[in-house]
């Protein structure tokens, strides 16, 4: 064997509407899939030694990237990393790879009778994508299980961050405000409790039958605003009778207000003015300054 570290394979002008929820997004100068943590580091430490610009894509759900693409490296983190670590009377500790679908390690779990991660069948997002933004969804969020997660530093440091470390509140994270500096999350650990498996698929099932009847199936950037206190950010949209309100391509979902989604031919650019419409309004007419559970990134 000759020691050798594989390196990445490195595509170019890789259009990234194929790689986001919503559909829309012009291409990354640079674009590389991780399928496990350890590709995903060596993806990053390729972009450190070259000082070159990266952005890591789980999901690439409540993300909109903008029409002139990526100047850099796109990574895309996709996985299948779920593995106990350890259990005992506190519970059973589970390690998840970010780059993991939650949808689908929720669903693992449950087959495995081990519960709390249930929720997570109703984010399209990963594992590591759920710990930046606090994601929840159900009643349950990512604050009331996770213990620790891996990640590195902008130099590259590999770190290890508790659950008090990472300040979580609504849909935000240390990481997520800047405040924390581990723009990489490798692998997250949560503790979760033994139960039943048929009571927790049974829980999933619900779930999951309420995210048909109440979310859109169209192409979405996913929940576009965060919650207000006092009220849900889609009734307070709905009730502005803005439920259909499109530019371009993209349209207010009519079966979901907070979420906004691309009829078939939207533009990152129709997307944000859309957001932006729907802010704007909001604010005229009700006073209510909403803000973005969504990202926006990339060349506007």
């Amino acid at each position: 064997m000759s020691g050798t570290v594989e390196q990445p394979v490195i595509e170019t002008r890789e259009p990234l509407s194929k790689h986001t929820s919503v559909k829309v997004g012009g291409p990354a100068d640079r674009f590389t899939v991780a399928k496990n943590s350890i590709e995903l580091e060596r993806a990053v430490r390729l972009a450190l030694a070259e000082g070159a610009p990266y952005l890591i894509l789980g999901s690439g759900s409540n993300i909109v990237m903008g029409d002139g693409g990526f100047r850099g490296l796109i990574i895309k983190s996709i996985s299948r990393g779920v593995r106990v670590v350890e259990e005992d009377d506190a519970g059973t500790e589970v390690e998840l790879e970010s780059g993991t679908f939650l949808p689908t390690a929720a669903k693992r779990l449950a087959t495995q009778g081990l519960a709390g991660l249930e929720w997570g069948v109703g984010i399209p997002g990963t594992a590591g994508g759920a710990v930046v933004g606090n994601a929840g969804a159900y009643g349950g969020v990512t604050v009331d299980t996770l213990t620790e997660v891996d990640g590195l530093t902008s130099e590259g440091d590999l770190r290890v961050v508790s659950n008090e470390a990472l300040g979580f509140v609504y849909r935000s994270s240390t990481i997520k405000r800047g405040e924390l500096d581990l723009p990489v999350v490798l692998r997250v650990r949560h503790r979760l409790r033994r139960e039943d498996p048929d009571a927790i698929t049974g829980r999933i099932q619900g779930f999951l039958a309420e995210r048909k009847r109440k979310q859109p199936t169209e192409p979405s950037v996913g929940s576009t605003f965060k919650n207000p206190p006092g009220t849900h950010a889609g009734i307070l949209i709905e009730s502005l009778g803005l439920k259909g309100t499109r530019i371009g391509g993209a349209m207010v979902s009519p079966k979901h207000a907070n979420y906004i989604i691309n009829t078939g031919n939207a533009t990152a650019a129709d997307v944000r003015s859309l957001v932006d419409l729907v802010r704007a309004t909001v604010l005229e007419r009700s006073g209510v300054a909403l803000e973005t559970e969504i990202e926006f990134k990339g060349e506007w």
